[in-house]
């Protein structure tokens, strides 16, 4: 089924606020259509247009002709235009994954001097402190964090 995504509202630069759409197929080559209404003007009605669009908003060609969809209105609708143009179905956009949250790998006396493993000695909580020094114990056994002779 051919699909339409709401990338960005009230661009700029038109005959009226417009509304780009990412479509699925592309249309024309380009994967944008943005979507705008021309209200009525001395004696002619309204007309919602539709042309082909960059990623940024902005007429894929260089005049700004009105692709199929575009018709004459009072009451705008871009469900129905979308249809028309190339039966696109509005969607909603894809949620975010969730990303899992990064555990810091534990603090690993090894890759850290003597000072600087006794900084954190003196910031860790009680079973963490027993953890590097029992990781100390197994790895270097450096004096000046065991203490000793």
């Amino acid at each position: 089924m051919p699909t339409a995504q709401m990338v960005r509202d009230n661009v700029q630069g038109f005959a009226g606020p417009g509304t780009l759409y990412k479509v699925d197929p592309p249309m024309k080559g380009t994967e944008y259509l943005l979507l705008f209404y021309r209200p009525a003007f001395m004696g002619q009605e309204g007309q919602l247009n539709v042309i082909l669009a960059t990623k940024n908003g902005a007429s894929f060609l260089r005049d700004v002709r009105p692709q199929q969809g575009s018709h004459v209105t009072r009451e705008p609708n871009h469900h129905l235009a979308l249809a028309m143009a190339g039966d696109y179905v509005i969607v909603d956009p894809e949620p975010e994954p969730d990303e899992e949250p990064v555990t810091p790998e534990p603090f690993d006396p090894a890759e850290h001097t003597v000072p600087e493993v006794n900084d954190y000695l003196n910031t860790a909580d009680p079973a963490e402190h027993e953890r590097v020094l029992e990781s100390e114990r197994a790895g270097k056994a450096r004096k000046g964090i065991l203490g000793g002779n």
